[in-house]
This record gives C-alpha cells, structure tokens and sequence, in this order.
C-alpha cells in the first residue's frame, strides 16, 4: 500500500510538471500582448516605448527558457507570481477564491449523487413499467441539454418568473440553490443510467439468484445485494466529476456571477494575466490528481477483493 501511495504521488508530480510544461508554452503561443491588454485597460497610449517598458517590467522581453526556469523555481517554493492586474500574489487570490468553488462543487456534487441514487435504483427496480419509462426519458434530456442553456431556463423561471431565487451573487443558501442543480443535475442523469444498466445486469448474477431463492424481497435483493456491486464503477466516474466541478464550474459560475475560481479564470485569460492562468491550471491539476488518488484509495476499502501492485 505504501509502494502504492509513493507511485501515485510520482505520477502527480509529473503530471504537474508536463501540465505547467505545456500551459507556459501554449500562452506564450496564444496571440494577444498582455502589455497592450493593460495599457488599453488603464486607458494609457500603447506607444512602442510603452509597450517595451510594461513587457520588460512584467519579465516578458526574457528568453523563454528563461522566463519558465523563473517560474518553476519560484512555483517549487509555492510562489506562483504576481497577478499584472491586481499586484497581488496569485497563490493569495487563489486561496481567496477556493471558498466558493469548494461550496459550489460540493453542493453540486451532492446534488448529482442524489439524482444517482433515486432515479438510478428507482427505475432498476421498476424496470419496463411507467415509472422506469419517465425515469429514463428524463435521464435522456437531462443528459443532453447544455449546462449553460439549463443555467438560464432555471433564471428564468425560478428568478424571474417566480421570484423563488437569486438570479447571482452568493452569500445565502438560496444563492446556491441554483448554480447547485445547473452542476450536477446532468451528470447525475447521466450516472443514473449507468447505475441502472450495472444493477440489471448484476440481477443475474449466481448470488442474487441465490438470494430469490431465500425468499428475499426485490428491492431489498437490488438495495442491499446488488447496489455494493454495480455502484463501485459508478464511484470511480463520481471522483472525476468532484475534479471536473472543482475545475471546471466556469460557465456555472459565470451565469450566476459566482465568486469563485472559475469566474476569476475567464478574467484572467481576457486579460491575458499569464501568472493567474498557469498557477490556475497548476492548482486544478493538483486538485484533479488528488482526487483521483482518493478514489483509488476509497475503491480498494469498499471491494477488498483487488490488490495493490
């Protein structure tokens, strides 16, 4: 198990490393001159002596080599640099922002592991009746509609329409209720029928016909025999989901004015505010691995039955 959990931290510092390998280099490939971006900001002329001076300030006019042997000394020391627009240190408005997208990826996250459990186990019980029909159908279009287009349907029924809720902004429950069910109510549908298909295949399995056959209940058979089973693939895809909300709740996050990091990245890259975008893209890669571990870890306790090589 050690030898394991040494293997996985190995795996997350490479991926860091080709992860900020490749971002530095991307942005440097992206077209836009953040030194025009900020002159144009502040409502300065972007005159040629201007632009060299605010370039050769921000570190841009070095050599690549050398700007991201700079970072990656200074990124090891968890300095992650300085935002061009704010003047404050990024890992300082990182950790400013986490809050909230931690709140909102957990609220998310609960949201579509509820939306798994009852409508997956419900419609594997009452397969092939009415119930399992709508269930499905709702599976289907709540999988297929886009995040965004939910996220303003919910804005404007439940807000406008209603009054029921906040349209933005972030501070009360009621804030969160929406941006929660625009996250994780499509991926809840979609994981519900993966649910469904894994408990009906397992209905066939030696050990649940064994269990028919002591006069067990069907839905004490499919909650209390088959779930264990079809649920550990399931907790594999609802991990990936904790890092995809985690690092990818922007278009949520900007429907509903959220403050969190998703918001604060679609500033970032409009402006092109270099050191924000690569310790962004550092810190959810971090946050996406670790996950990932936990969930391996989390999979080995639930089914003793693997081993660790």
């Amino acid at each position: 198990m050690i030898r394991y959990g040494l293997a996985r931290l190995l795996h997350l510092f490479f991926v860091i490393f080709f992860v900020s390998t490749f971002t530095f280099l991307l942005l440097r490939l992206a077209p836009g001159d953040p030194a025009y971006i900020l002159l144009t900001k502040h409502n300065v002329p972007a005159s040629e002596e201007a632009l060299i001076a605010l370039r050769a300030e921000l570190g841009l006019t070095e050599s690549l080599w050398s700007q991201y042997i700079h970072w990656l000394k200074d990124a090891i020391l968890w300095d992650w640099g300085t935002s061009y627009v704010s003047k404050e240190p990024v890992v300082k408005e990182l950790v400013y922002r986490l809050p909230a997208t931690l709140e909102l990826a957990f609220a998310g996250l609960l949201v579509m592991f509820f939306v798994t459990i009852i409508l997956g186990i419900s419609t594997a019980i009452y397969s092939n009746n009415c119930l399992d029909l709508v269930g499905r159908i709702l599976a289907i279009v709540g999988s297929s509609v886009p995040t965004f287009w939910l996220g303003f349907l919910f804005i404007y029924f439940f807000s406008v329409q209603f009054g029921w809720f906040p349209s933005m902004g972030r501070g009360t429950l009621q804030h969160l209720v929406l941006p929660a069910i625009t996250l994780g109510l499509g991926l809840g549908m979609v994981y519900a029928r993966i649910l469904r298909t894994n408990m009906l295949e397992l209905n066939n399995q030696p050990f649940v016909k064994a269990a028919k056959m002591r006069g067990i209940s069907r839905t004490r058979i499919f909650i209390f025999h088959i779930f264990k089973h079809a649920f550990l693939p399931v907790l594999t895809m609802l991990g990936t989901s904790l890092a995809f909300m985690l690092a990818g709740s922007v278009i949520v996050e900007t429907i509903f004015s959220w403050p969190g990091l998703g918001k604060y990245i679609i500033d970032a890259i409009n402006m092109r505010d270099y050191p924000v975008i690569q310790g962004y893209v550092v810190f959810t890669s971090c946050l996406f691995v670790t996950v990932h571990i936990i969930v391996d870890f989390i999979y080995i306790v639930l089914d003793p039955r693997l081993t660790v090589r």
